[in-house]
């Protein structure tokens, strides 16, 4: 295992802190910017362009430490990661500044993940391909969607994504595959650079074109690190990583068909908000939630690692049997009201 390419995180952490000013100026200076609703908790207009200061910290740093990281065929997975990171970058883009129709920001989700279906990063599972790519492109469609409705509290997405990304990573390493680790991490870091900037107060947002960008780049390292993976059960621990993102839309989806409302209208409802509406303190339930994500990323590792059937299947019969009850319980939990304006 090579050791060059953990350099990527620290490298990463660094730029995106010291980009930060930069975009945020940027920011200001031209509008791009997140104003208060009333379903949102953020009192006072704040910059929306975290999301491509991110992405820039960790492109510059992966291309910065190329020279230094040994390479093997397995490198040309860091494009395809980059690419679509960039194209759903984009797509986030435009809808942050100008806005976007729901349908023709799916088309674009949809692209970025027909270019990584079409290098061939489908997982075999024994079907006819045609489906199993069809299967792909939903599940990176619908992941892109789930980690964008989950980042609606400070601190939330860019924590998960960071701990999520340093575990694919670290599959990736195991399997010799530096160019797509040092990928995988240097967008850990630059999470992780952005973190002080957005948590436990917000000075900036990731906006929809961070949100989205790390939704791909989560689902594309799921199917790399699958598709890299030995055949077996262990191909079972990539999607356990990704698990709570896809319980809180599936959460959602479901409470609000059953109360009547509608499923693309945003508000505060999802798991994290009951859950900080029990523990009184929204900090607390982001540190929750970020163990909570390490916990699954350790599990996943472990499934990629024995690659047998017994490990599998317990951890996620276990995870089954918590999200059922969990899924229950917030259920009851009453839907926050939306805050009301300042004291005079």
């Amino acid at each position: 295992m090579s050791l060059a390419p953990l350099l990527a995180f620290p490298v990463a952490a660094l730029a995106c802190g010291a980009l930060m000013p930069l975009g945020i100026r940027f920011a200001w200076a031209v509008g791009w910017l997140d104003h208060p609703e009333a379903r949102k908790l953020h009192t006072s207009a704040t910059p929306v362009f975290g999301g491509a200061v991110v992405f820039a910290a960790a492109v510059l740093t992966w291309a910065g430490l190329l020279r230094f990281i040994p390479h093997t065929p397995a490198d040309r997975e860091a494009w395809y990661l980059l690419t679509g990171a960039a194209v759903t970058l984009g797509v986030g883009l435009w809808d942050d500044r100008f806005g976007m129709e729901p349908a023709v920001k799916m088309l674009g989700q949809a692209s970025a993940a027909v270019l990584l279906l079409a290098g061939g990063f489908v997982p075999d599972f024994g079907l006819p391909v045609g489906i199993e790519a069809a299967l792909a492109l939903v599940a990176m469609v619908a992941l892109m969607n789930a980690v964008n409705f989950l980042d609606n509290m400070n601190g939330m997405v860019g924590g998960l994504a960071a701990i999520a990304l340093a575990g694919f990573a670290w599959a990736s390493l195991e399997r010799g595959a530096n160019g797509v680790a040092a990928a995988q991490l240097a967008l850990a870091g630059a999470c992780a650079g952005f973190l002080p900037w957005n948590f436990p107060r917000a000075r900036a947002f990731l906006g929809d074109a961070g949100s989205l960008f790390l939704g791909y780049s989560l689902g594309a390292s799921a199917l790399i690190t699958m598709e890299g993976a030995a055949p077996g059960w262990g191909r079972a621990g990539a999607p356990f990583i990704l698990a709570y993102p896809a319980f809180d839309m599936i959460f959602v989806i479901v409470t609000r068909l059953r109360d009547g409302r509608p499923v693309t209208r945003g508000g505060r409802d999802h798991t994290n908000h009951r859950l900080a509406s029990v523990l009184r303190c929204p900090t607390r339930t982001v540190y929750l939630m970020w163990a909570s994500g390490a916990v699954l990323c350790a599990g996943g590792s472990s499934m990629l690692r024995l690659n047998q059937p017994l490990p599998t299947a317990l951890l996620w019969g276990l995870l089954t049997i918590l999200l059922l009850w969990s899924g229950r319980r917030l259920s009851s939990v009453p839907i926050a009201p939306p805050p009301g304006p300042p004291a005079t």
